[in-house]
């Protein structure tokens, strides 16, 4: 088990740094801490990501919080410049929620953290330039540079289901040395971006290769289309 731990321990830690770098794809911010707030927009916000119902017994919520347009924007290159995009797009606020397994769970189907987020446009024509635009910086990430200590890096295009109106999924690979004495692992970052109406969402799941399939992270990517759909039918 002490080694179990380790494994995942290492594991998180890379993958904690790669979600954190590549928040772009998604309505994440940058080192700001968010504004609480309350009120329709963010019990609407809060029923479109997914849940702990959705996951395997033994994940626990690691993290939750709203996200400002300027909070968004914080993290960007130029702050201003990407605060005047999202008040163009109409973007109302968003969400994020970030879940992590306990060693058990990673030994079962591979699973490390999990984050999904949405966010709320006033048209759906502002949450199409977002989507647009979450999709042209996955496709621009050199993720390779990302993953910095690993090594193997591979990016893969996954066949998206039909299930929202606008879907992009692709997986990134690699290998790592992620604990002392516990040899390498491969791993997987899938990342998946939806639209449904006016809004948008996105999934990012880390999980181990060799404990995992395919078929549960495409289990997950309907969990969240669902709860879009659900939320705005």
């Amino acid at each position: 088990m002490r080694k179990l731990r380790l494994v995942v321990s290492g594991l998180t830690v890379l993958v904690a740094f790669l979600l954190v770098t590549v928040m772009a794809c998604d309505d994440g911010e940058g080192g700001v801490t968010p504004t609480p707030t309350d009120g329709e927009v963010e019990g609407q916000l809060r029923q479109m990501v997914l849940q702990l119902e959705d996951l395997p017994s033994g994940v626990i919520l690691a993290e939750e919080r709203f996200v400002t347009n300027e909070e968004s924007a914080a993290g960007s290159a130029d702050r201003e410049e990407r605060l005047a995009k999202l008040e163009e797009w109409g973007r109302i606020l968003g969400y994020d929620v970030t879940y992590q397994a306990n060693p058990e769970v990673m030994e079962q189907v591979g699973l490390i953290l999990v984050n999904s987020t949405a966010s709320l446009y006033d048209s759906e024509e502002g949450a199409r330039a977002s989507f647009a635009d979450a999709v042209q910086t996955a496709r621009t990430t050199d993720w390779a540079a990302l993953f910095g200590g690993a090594w193997g890096v591979e990016e893969e295009a996954m066949a998206s289901p039909p299930l929202v109106d606008e879907m992009l999924w692709f997986r990134i690979t690699a290998r790592a040395e992620v604990g002392e004495g516990t040899g390498e692992r491969e791993f997987a970052n899938d990342i998946a971006i939806f639209r449904q109406g006016p809004a948008r969402a996105s999934l990012q799941v880390a999980w181990v290769m060799d404990r995992g399939s395919s078929d549960f992270m495409q289990q997950l990517a309907r969990a969240q289309a669902q709860r879009l759909m659900d939320a705005l039918p």
